[in-house]
C-alpha cells in the first residue's frame, strides 16, 4: 500500500510540475526615461537592449513595453509575441529617450499590473531598468520629502503586495550608483525577483540577458570554441553574436559548408537577420543537423538558444540568497512535457554542472553516474553555506550521445541585514549589532538568536533584543567564563514589511578576550615575535597576555643604546665569561666523575636503545610522508576543467572541484546510494570544503541552525507556493515556469 502511495505521488508530482510548465511568459518591460539617463546611458543603450529582448522573445508568448519619467507611457502594447508585434517593437524603440522630468516608478509598476492574475493562465514577470530613486516633486529624489515618502509607502503597503498576490516577479536593474539601490533591491526580494547592479552602460545588455533568462528559460545548446551541435529534435536556432572592436563580420557555417551571412539571409526564407549597433541575432528554421561553427570574434555573452520539445529542466536556484541558506536543485530531461527516465537514455548522457562565484572562482561537479540512475529521472544537488556577496552564475550542460541541452541561471547573495561590532576594551567587553539596511524590515515579527561557545566548552544560547534607540538587535559578549576565544554564531529568521520571509546564517564573530589595550603601543616596544597562522573566519583581535606586557613595560624603561666604548671597556665583561667559564667547568668535571663510576656495558645499551628509537621513528616518519605523497599525486586535479574532458580519473563522483587555483585538492565522496545521483555539496566562496553528505547535511540543518529557539515558527513561515514539494522537501524535479 505504501509503495503504491509513493508512486502515484511521484506521477502527481511529476503531473503538477509539467503543467506549470506549460504555461506560457508574459513579460512586462519598463524603461526609465527620465532625465538623468543622459548621463547614464549617453549612447541610448536601452534602445539596442529593448530590440535584444524583442528578438530573443519566443513566440507565441506575451510581452509589452511601458515608459516612465513623470508620466507613464504603454510604448508597446502588451500582445502575443508573433512577427507583427516585433516589426512594431522595434520600430517603437527609437522613441525610448531622456527627456522625463521625474521618476515615477511607484506609478509604472502601478501600470505595469494590467491584466496580471494567479489564474490568468500566464507566468507574469516585470524588468524593470532605472538610475533613480522615487522623485515626484523637485527634490531630486530626496526621500524625506512629504510626496516622495508617501509614494514609497504606496509602493510598500499597496502595489507590491497585489504583485506578491499575482505571483509577478519583478527583476529590477539600477544602471548606477546613483539608483535607490536599497529600494530596487527590496521590489526583487518581495517579489521574488533578480537584483542586478548594473555599473556603465556597456554592461546593460547582459544583464538583461540574465534577468531575461529569468523572465523566459529558453532552451540551449553549449557553444564552445564558436562550435554548436544541432540534432534531429531542434525545430529552429537563434544565435546571438557579439561583435567585438575588430569590425569582423559575422557569418554561420552549416554542417555541409554553406555560409549564412546577413547578405544571403535577406533571399532566404529560413533565415532571420536582426543586425544591430554591437550585435547580430540569426534564426534559422529547419536547421541542418550536426556541428555548426561561427565565423566571429568569441564573447562569453554569445548563446545559441533553441526551439525543441527536448528540454533540460532547472529548478530550485531562488533569485535571491542569503548567507547559509541551502539551494536545492532539481534536474531533468523532459521530451514533449514528460521527465524521461529510460535508462538508456540516461546512461548514455553526462549531466555536470558549474557554478562560478562573485569573485569569479568555478567549481565543476559530475552529476550523473550510468552505474546508478537517479530516481524517476531527477536528479538532485544541494549547495549550502554560501556567504560571498554578488552574483553567482549556475550552468548545467546535458551531454548526450546525440544532443546537447544548456541552462545558465544567476542568482544574487545580498543581505537585508548586516552584522557591526565595538570594542570597548576598559569593560572588556564587545558590542554586536545586527542592523537593517533600510526600513524594508519588520522588527516586531523579525528575530535574531545567538550561541555564544566560550573557551571552556560549553555554549549559551540567547534571543537578541532589538533596540529602538539603535533601530539594531544587540548583544554584549564579556570575558565572563574567562580569558580566551569566544564564538558567536547568528542566526537570523527575518520578515520584510510585506510579509516575506527569509532566513540566513552571517559568519561567526570570533573574539579574544582580554581585550587589547585602546592606546596604540610604540613601535619600538612591540617585541620583534611572529605571529602565528590566523583561522579564516573574522577573529576581531589578537591580544598580548599580560606577561608580554610587562616584558614590554620592562624594555620601555631600559636606557637606550649608546656609541659602544673602547676596547678597554670590554675587558670586564671577558672577565666575567671567564669566570663562568671557570664555573661551567668545574660542575663538567663534577659530571666527569660522575661519569667514571658507570660500567660501560650501560653506555653501549643505552646508545642501541637510542639508535633504535631514532631509526624506528625515521622509518615511520618516511613511511608516512611517502604515502602522503603517492596520495596527493592520484588526488591532484588540474586548476581548470574542460567540460568535454571529464571523466572518472579527473572527479569522482560527488565532488567539486575546490574554487582556489592553486594547491587545488578532490575532495572524496561520501558512500553513495543507488537511490540519487546529486550528493549535497558545501560551495562557499570562501572555504574549500566543497562536499557535504545529504545526511549530515540535513543533521546540521535541524541541530545547527534551528536550536530549538524560533518558537514563533508559525508567524514566521510564510512559504513561496512557487518553492513548495507535494513532499514538503522544497524539491520540484521541473523547472516552474
Amino acid at each position: 500500500m505504501r509503495l503504491v502511495v509513493v508512486i502515484l505521488s511521484l506521477l502527481t508530482y511529476q503531473a503538477i510540475a509539467v503543467e506549470q510548465s506549460t504555461q506560457p511568459g508574459d513579460v512586462r518591460i519598463i524603461i526609465d526615461i527620465s532625465g538623468s539617463m543622459k548621463d547614464t546611458d549617453p549612447q541610448n543603450l536601452r534602445r539596442q537592449a529593448l530590440n535584444l529582448l524583442v528578438e530573443l522573445l519566443p513566440d507565441n508568448r506575451r510581452a509589452g513595453v511601458w515608459t516612465f519619467g513623470r508620466y507613464v507611457n504603454m510604448l508597446v502594447p502588451l500582445d502575443t509575441v508573433n512577427a507583427s508585434w516585433r516589426r512594431n517593437a522595434k520600430a517603437k524603440s527609437s522613441e525610448i529617450n531622456s527627456v522625463g522630468l521625474n521618476t515615477n516608478l511607484v506609478g509604472a509598476l502601478d501600470k505595469a499590473l494590467w491584466q496580471t492574475a494567479p489564474d490568468s493562465g500566464y507566468q507574469h514577470t516585470v524588468i524593470l531598468l532605472t538610475d533613480g530613486r522615487i522623485d515626484m516633486d523637485k527634490s531630486g529624489g530626496d526621500p524625506t520629502t512629504k510626496v516622495n515618502s508617501a509614494e514609497r509607502q504606496r509602493l510598500l503597503k499597496e502595489v507590491l503586495p497585489k504583485y506578491a498576490e499575482t505571483g509577478t516577479k519583478i527583476h529590477t536593474l539600477a544602471l548606477s550608483n546613483a539608483a535607490d539601490l536599497e529600494t530596487l533591491q527590496h521590489i526583487a526580494m518581495e517579489t521574488g525577483g533578480l537584483f542586478l547592479q548594473v555599473n556603465t552602460a556597456a554592461d546593460l545588455m547582459p544583464a538583461f540577458l540574465k534577468a531575461f533568462d529569468r523572465a523566459v528559460p529558453v532552451e540551449q545548446v553549449p557553444l564552445t570554441n564558436n562550435h554548436f551541435d544541432i540534432d534531429s529534435s531542434i525545430e529552429e536556432f537563434t544565435a546571438l553574436i557579439f561583435r567585438g572592436t575588430s569590425g569582423r563580420k559575422t557569418q554561420l557555417i552549416s554542417p555541409t559548408g554553406a555560409v549564412i551571412n546577413q547578405a544571403l539571409a535577406d533571399n532566404q526564407d529560413t533565415v532571420r537577420w536582426h543586425h544591430d549597433l554591437n550585435f547580430d541575432l540569426i534564426t534559422v528554421s529547419a536547421p541542418e543537423t550536426g556541428e555548426w561553427s561561427v565565423d566571429a570574434d568569441i564573447d562569453p555573452d554569445n548563446r545559441v538558444q533553441i526551439l525543441s520539445d527536448l528540454k533540460l529542466s532547472v529548478s530550485g536556484v531562488p533569485a535571491n540568497l542569503f548567507s547559509g541558506t541551502p539551494i536545492d536543485m532539481s534536474i531533468a530531461l523532459v521530451n514533449e512535457g514528460e521527465v524521461v527516465t529510460e535508462p538508456a537514455v540516461l546512461q548514455l548522457t553526462d549531466m555536470s554542472m558549474q557554478v562560478t562565484a562573485p569573485d569569479g572562482r568555478t567549481g565543476s561537479k559530475l552529476l550523473s553516474d550510468p552505474e546508478y540512475l537517479p530516481v524517476a529521472g531527477v536528479f538532485h544537488e544541494s549547495m549550502s553555506r554560501l556567504s560571498m556577496p554578488g552574483e553567482y552564475r549556475i550552468e548545467v550542460n546535458a551531454i548526450g550521445r546525440t544532443f546537447q541541452r544548456r541552462q545558465v541561471l544567476t542568482t544574487v547573495l545580498a543581505e537585508p541585514l548586516q552584522v557591526e561590532t565595538e570594542l570597548f576594551s576598559d569593560e572588556q567587553r564587545v558590542h554586536i549589532s545586527v542592523v537593517s539596511r533600510g526600513d524594508s524590515i519588520d522588527t516586531g515579527l523579525s528575530r535574531i538568536i545567538a550561541k555564544i561557545a566560550s573557551p571552556d566548552g560549553n555554549s549559551v544560547i540567547q534571543n537578541m533584543e532589538y533596540s529602538a534607540e539603535e533601530m539594531a538587535w544587540v548583544l554584549d559578549v564579556t570575558n565572563e567564563k574567562g580569558d580566551g576565544r569566544y564564538e558567536v554564531t547568528i542566526n537570523i529568521r527575518g520578515v520584510s514589511q510585506g510579509g516575506k520571509t527569509f532566513k540566513s546564517k552571517p559568519e561567526a564573530v570570533v573574539v579574544d578576550f582580554p581585550l587589547p589595550d585602546a592606546t596604540p603601543m610604540p613601535v619600538a616596544a612591540i617585541p620583534p615575535i611572529q605571529p602565528e597562522p590566523m583561522p579564516e573566519t573574522a577573529v576581531l583581535a589578537v591580544f598580548q597576555p599580560e606577561a608580554m606586557q610587562e616584558a614590554n613595560l620592562q624594555e620601555e624603561q631600559k636606557p637606550a643604546l649608546e656609541t659602544p666604548p673602547p676596547s678597554s671597556a670590554i675587558e670586564p665583561v671577558v672577565s666575567d665569561l671567564a669566570e663562568k667559564y671557570a664555573e661551567q667547568t668545574a660542575i663538567e668535571g663534577i659530571v666527569a666523575a660522575d661519569d667514571e663510576g658507570m660500567a660501560w656495558w650501560i653506555y653501549l645499551l643505552l646508545g642501541m636503545t637510542n639508535l633504535a628509537i631514532v631509526g624506528g621513528a625515521g622509518y615511520w616518519w618516511f613511511s608516512r610522508k611517502k604515502a602522503a605523497s603517492a596520495s596527493d599525486v592520484e588526488r591532484e586535479v588540474p586548476a581548470s576543467l574542460d567540460l568535454g574532458e571529464l571523466d572518472d580519473a579527473d572527479l569522482e563522483v560527488g565532488d567539486f572541484d575546490d574554487f582556489e587555483t592553486d594547491g587545488e585538492e578532490e575532495i572524496p565522496a561520501a558512500d553513495q546510494g543507488p537511490t540519487f545521483m546529486g550528493r549535497k555539496t558545501n560551495l562557499n566562496a570562501k572555504v574549500d570544503d566543497f562536499a557535504i553528505d545529504a545526511e549530515d547535511q540535513a543533521d546540521n540543518d535541524q541541530d545547527g541552525d534551528d536550536w530549538g529557539e524560533f518558537d514563533a515558527e508559525d508567524e514566521l513561515k510564510k512559504a513561496d507556493d512557487d518553492d513548495q514539494d507535494p513532499f514538503g522537501d522544497d524539491k520540484d524535479p521541473l523547472t516552474k515556469r
